[in-house]
């Protein structure tokens, strides 16, 4: 009984220190997507994120698919650039995963077909960004992130004309080719508390 209770406190204790961290909540939007973006003090420097993305497909094209992301930023300089408000660098990795369009390039002899296609998306995440904390709770970042996976799609299907029938094409796996256009900077607004 003395145990449990001591665990008991023990996980009070944790759960007290951890919300006594500070947190940030908002939005993430650049040419990839837009995010709900939260992210949580770890210690002194480093952070988690997690962003619930909306992502635009392949260059913007279609309709919307969904991405999670996880990351583990760590505050490699924080610079004083102002007297009001904190300056912070930070990097890190992560991992995606969601149900997003990319692009598909199919061959056959000579005929080539590069459908815009939606399938499930397995990726590492690498961050790199600039924020400030303004002296009211407030926070404004830039970053870029570039995604390294794979994508595995539907399948697509064709009509080649009217006269012949369509032509199928099977499920294929690839690179994620939409990761690229994670280096093109993202902004994000957070209220921090």
């Amino acid at each position: 009984m003395k145990k449990a209770g001591i665990i008991f406190i023990s996980l009070i204790l944790s759960a007290a220190g951890l919300s006594a961290q500070p947190r940030a909540f908002g939005v993430r939007t650049g040419i990839t997507g837009f995010d709900m973006s939260y992210q949580h003090t770890i210690g002194k420097k480093n952070f988690v994120q997690t962003d619930l993305s909306l992502d635009f497909g392949y260059a913007g094209s279609g309709e919307p698919g969904f991405k999670a992301t996880a990351l583990y930023n760590f505050t490699v300089a924080r610079p004083a650039w102002t007297q009001k408000g904190s300056w912070a660098m930070y990097t890190g990795p992560g991992i995606s995963l969601g149900y997003v369009q990319d692009r598909v390039v199919y061959k056959e002899g000579n005929f080539r077909y590069h459908p815009n296609d939606y399938g499930f998306m397995l990726a590492f995440a690498a961050q790199f960004g600039l924020e400030y904390t303004f002296w009211f709770p407030l926070q404004i970042a830039l970053d870029i992130r570039p995604y390294f996976g794979m994508h595995v799609n539907d399948g697509v299907s064709r009509r080649v004309d009217a006269i012949t029938d369509q032509v199928v094409f099977k499920s294929k796996t690839g690179w994620y080719n939409n990761g690229w256009f994670g280096f093109i900077p993202s902004v994000s607004v957070r209220y921090r508390f």
